[in-house]
């Protein structure tokens, strides 16, 4: 059995990208699969196919959203566990260096990962950098093709055996419901409140209840501003954390927001995803899971108006339903 250690210190969105390798890994029977991760995403880290251990810990010199820089002390005794592990071989498709040098440090003598800056330096194996112009997913692919025990589909995958099994709440099952993510990582591209709630208004008629996803003071935002429906509904009432809401998203009949980690974990759960790039790396980032999908792509949030987000909302159920 050969121990294998997958790495992703960076945010969400990029960890549901590395499923891809993942997928690719767990074809091998000889392979045992370990992730180490961010904190945060390490919930979402138990998901992806074939990891059988998680590694939690931020990185020191990185920010998670809405957290402080990583503690030293839990990045060293992370290093130490994992070092203890004794692994055959690490893959790292980032080209930061110092997650190489660290994983060097500890005795990982098989260290493959992507080609920038000093990265090659710490490295036993330097892989072509995807290119800025193509698909992420199937950038990793093609840049770890060569040690890849098996050909994969360039598809986003979670596995939904691992999500937890809760009672929907009774407000969730009267209607069928949509996940509606609201707020993208930097205000400036977040898409006018006022067109998501006229599209809100616009999914209730048509029968569906809205799930309004984000940050609890996100939604604190969102249940204050004087043209909230009665009967919007918030997530941060029954989902704690990213696990409970990957929950949600999972039962829901499509899902709504900007390029960030929840669509993407949308995506990756195979729910139909209705993307906002306002304006984001489409051409990158695009949502790579298995379900259908359109984007809504412009340079400016403020160019999103009514009538193209009701559009996007059309082409999507036109997909759904082919």
């Amino acid at each position: 059995m050969r121990k294998v250690l997958l790495v992703c210190l960076d945010n969400l969105g990029d960890l549901i990208f590395t499923s891809v390798l993942a997928e690719a890994l767990r074809q091998d029977p000889d392979v045992e699969l370990s992730l180490w991760c961010k904190d945060y995403t390490a919930r979402i880290g138990h998901l992806l196919p074939g990891v059988q251990q998680v590694f939690a810990a931020d990185p020191f010199w990185d920010k998670a959203p809405g957290r402080k820089k990583g503690s030293l002390r839990i990045f060293f005794r992370t290093l130490r566990t994992i070092r203890k592990k004794q692994f055959d071989l690490a893959l790292i498709p980032s080209s930061c260096w110092r997650t190489a040098w660290f994983l060097q440090m500890i005795g990982i003598r098989e260290r493959i990962g992507l080609s920038g800056g000093k990265n090659r330096v710490f490295l036993s194996r330097v892989l072509p950098a995807p290119a800025l112009d193509e698909p992420v997913v199937a950038g990793l692919l093609r840049a770890f093709q060569p040690v890849l025990p098996h050909t994969v589909p360039p598809v986003t995958r979670l596995d939904p055996k691992g999500l937890p099994q809760f009672q929907l709440p009774s407000e969730l099952q009267k209607l069928p419901y949509v996940c509606l993510h609201a707020f993208a990582g930097r205000r400036d591209r977040c898409a006018p409140l006022k067109v998501l709630q006229g599209l809100a208004r616009r999914l209730e008629v048509m029968g569906f209840a809205v799930l309004w996803m984000g940050t609890g003071q996100e939604l604190s935002e969102l249940r204050q501003n004087p043209e909230a429906s009665s009967r919007a509904l918030y997530a941060d009432r029954w989902a704690p954390d990213l696990l409970s809401v990957a929950w949600l998203i999972s039962r829901a009949r499509f899902f709504i927001g900007h390029d960030s980690g929840p669509l993407h974990v949308a995506g990756a759960l195979g729910i139909p995803v209705l993307g906002f790039y306002l304006p984001g790396e489409p051409r990158r980032t695009m949502p790579q899971g298995a379900g259908p999908s359109v984007m809504i792509v412009r340079e400016r949030a403020q160019e999103l108006d009514d009538q193209a987000a009701e559009d996007g909302l059309n082409a999507l159920l036109e997909k759904i339903q082919s």
